[in-house]
């Protein structure tokens, strides 16, 4: 309420004071970056993680201590083993050759347990961090090993991936896209920037958010701690 401090002790109309919170929190580590998440998007994609105050143990609950109930996570596997990374690109082609690379960081960790022919995959899935859980993980990209790229400098020791590999074919399935940045057109085929589809691959059919359907040739790839987003490129451009 204004005029009911002492005059001059705080600026009229200010919110009052917020209370000290007494809480022990409960914090839990996360796999790795999650996209699209604020401060937490500036870790590696799947790496050690940071931590978050998901509960209090003895105190008020609330918004402030609400658990971050589901993330968006990308993880690279390469085999069986899980990579860490932090970023990726890919092209994967209804036909020809698609490609995927990716840059793993603390790569002197990793070297030794890579085998050239072995098949990389990109998942995109959710993470549950109040139960460190996986769910709904999708393969969106894979290509087999081809070539290993080292990068080292004074405090950093940096592996590129890459490879190129026959994407396998795709069920019959249609999307509307979601969160449309850009629209071109190439002797008459579209492409569209867009967010990450869970689901879309090369060979379905897209809808933009303006109507109009296409049949899918490519989908690209753009990934990196901070961003993510996909183009769609109709069949017959490139």
């Amino acid at each position: 309420m204004l005029n009911t401090d002492p005059l001059n002790s705080r600026a009229l109309g200010t919110p009052l004071p917020v209370a000290a919170v007494d809480c022990l929190p409960i914090v839990k580590r996360l796999p790795g970056s999650v996209l699209n998440s604020a401060q937490l998007g500036s870790w590696a994609l799947n790496a050690n993680g940071g931590t978050i105050v998901i509960s209090c143990d003895d105190g008020p609950t609330g918004a402030l201590f609400d658990p971050l109930e589901r993330v968006d996570v990308y993880l690279l596997l390469i085999g069986e083993l899980r990579v860490p990374m932090s970023s990726f690109q890919a092209t994967m082609r209804r036909t020809g050759k698609s490609f995927l690379q990716a840059i793993v960081p603390a790569g002197d960790s990793v070297l030794p347990a890579l085998e050239y022919g072995t098949l990389m995959q990109v998942q995109l899935g959710y993470y549950y961090p109040s139960v460190d859980e996986y769910n709904g993980l999708e393969t969106i990209a894979l290509a087999p090993l081809q070539q290993i790229r080292s990068d080292e400098g004074p405090t950093r020791y940096t592996l590129t991936l890459s490879g190129y590999g026959d994407f396998p074919q795709a069920d019959p399935l249609e999307r509307i896209l979601q969160g449309v940045q850009t629209r071109s057109i190439n002797q008459g085929a579209r492409r569209v920037r867009c967010n990450v589809d869970l689901l879309l691959r090369p060979d379905n059919y897209a809808v933009d958010t303006n109507g109009e359907r296409f049949h899918v040739g490519q989908i690209q790839y753009f990934v990196n701690a901070t961003s993510a987003a996909m183009e769609v490129i109709e069949v017959g451009d490139g």
